[in-house]
C-alpha cells in the first residue's frame, strides 16, 4: 500500500505497519531522510542515516518489519509503499542527475531515446552532412611547375581525380614538388580523397613530362 505523511523537522514519525517490503517512492523538500527499520519489542533492523528517493528493503522470506520510523532535517513530504511482497516501481523516470566530469557540473537527464526526444547530429563536419552537389570542373593540365587543381573549400566533402596522361602526376598540398611525391597517379589512375578533400590539392609532374587531371568536387 502506498503512504504519504508529512515530516516536521528534527521529529520522528514512526508508522506502524507491517511488511516484508519497503520502497521510498518520493522525498519532496529534502534531498534525504533518516529511515529506521523496527522489528517486534523495539529491535532495530537496519538505520539508514540518508535515504534518498528510490531506497528499497526486503525483508528474508518468512519475516516482517514492524513500524518504519522516519526523521527529517527540514519539513518534507515522504510518499512509500509497504508490502508484504515484492512490488518493483521505476522511481528513475523523470529523475536529473548533476554529474562532475572533469570538474565542470554537468546536468544529464535520463531522456536519450525516448520517442519524443530522439537523438540526431547533422554537419559536424563536412563529411558527416548529406551531399547538396556534384561539380565537374575542367582538367586541369600539369607539368614540371606545380598546377592548383582545386582550392581549399571548407563545405567540400571528397574529391575525385584521373590522370588522363600522357605522363604520370603527382598529387598533394600547396608546395609539392616531383622529388617530394607520395601520391602518384599512373595514366588512367583515379584517386578519390575524402579524409582532406576540404584543403587545397595542386599536381605536378617529372621534368618534361605532362597530364591532364579530371577533377570531380562533392560539396556538403
Amino acid at each position: 500500500m502506498q503512504y504519504t505523511v508529512n515530516l516536521t523537522a528534527g521529529q520522528t514519525w514512526r508508522q506502524q505497519t507491517a511488511g516484508g517490503y519497503f520502497l521510498l517512492m518520493s522525498i519532496a523538500g529534502a534531498a534525504s531522510i533518516q529511515v529506521r527499520l523496527v522489528a517486534k519489542g523495539g529491535q532495530e533492523l537496519e538505520n539508514i542515516l540518508s535515504a534518498g528517493r528510490g531506497l528499497k528493503a526486503r525483508m528474508p522470506a518468512g519475516q516482517q518489519f514492524e513500524a518504519i520510523e522516519f526523521t527529517a532535517a527540514a519539513p518534507c513530504a515522504v510518499t512509500f509503499i509497504i508490502s508484504d511482497g515484492f512490488v518493483d516501481i521505476d522511481v528513475v523516470d523523470g529523475a536529473v542527475v548533476t554529474a562532475n566530469i572533469a570538474g565542470l557540473p554537468l546536468p544529464v537527464s535520463n531522456d536519450r531515446g525516448s520517442p519524443g526526444n530522439l537523438l540526431y547530429v547533422s554537419a559536424v563536419t563536412a563529411s558527416d552532412a548529406p551531399a547538396t552537389a556534384v561539380l565537374n570542373d575542367a582538367p586541369v593540365a600539369c607539368g614540371p611547375a606545380i598546377a592548383v587543381l582545386a582550392a581549399a573549400n571548407a563545405n567540400r566533402r571528397a574529391l575525385r581525380f584521373t590522370n588522363f596522361g600522357p605522363d604520370p602526376v603527382a598529387l598533394g598540398a600547396p608546395g609539392l614538388t616531383w622529388a617530394n611525391r607520395c601520391i602518384v597517379l599512373q595514366v588512367g589512375d583515379s584517386w578519390v580523397e575524402e579524409r582532406a578533400a576540404n584543403l587545397a590539392w595542386s599536381g605536378i609532374t617529372d621534368a618534361a613530362k605532362a597530364a591532364s587531371v579530371g577533377v570531380q568536387e562533392v560539396l556538403a
